[in-house]
């Protein structure tokens, strides 16, 4: 089974979108299926409520290894209380590991 590790680095549109797609597909085939929002990915991670997006629906599609990017949260004034998923801080050494770890890394 592939690992497979999908960064999200832009703000919501069609590039950010299509890769969260391939995320909840590799859900559906039961692949080890990774989230790491940085840079301006992290903005996709507030206001979700308020907002149709298909990250509300990783949970259903057992993609639950979801990570935020600490230094991109801090950078745009954000937190780990801002982000309406269940997602883990990442620090460079996460974000490095999460890369080394995976057999596909896929960036919008």
């Amino acid at each position: 089974m592939k690992r497979v590790l999908y960064l999200i680095r832009r703000r919501g549109g069609v590039a950010a979108d299509e890769t969260t797609d391939l995320a909840l597909v590799s859900g559906v085939f039961e692949q080890k299926t990774t989230m790491l929002f940085m840079d301006d990915g992290v903005y996709q991670l507030q206001g979700l409520a308020e907002r149709q997006s298909a990250l509300k629906a990783l949970p259903t599609y057992d993609v639950r290894a979801l990570y935020a990017h600490a230094p991109s949260l801090a950078e745009r004034h954000m937190s780990i209380d801002d982000v309406d998923l269940p997602v883990q801080a990442a620090d460079g050494r996460v974000v490095c590991g999460l890369i080394s770890d995976h057999d596909v890394v896929i960036t919008d």
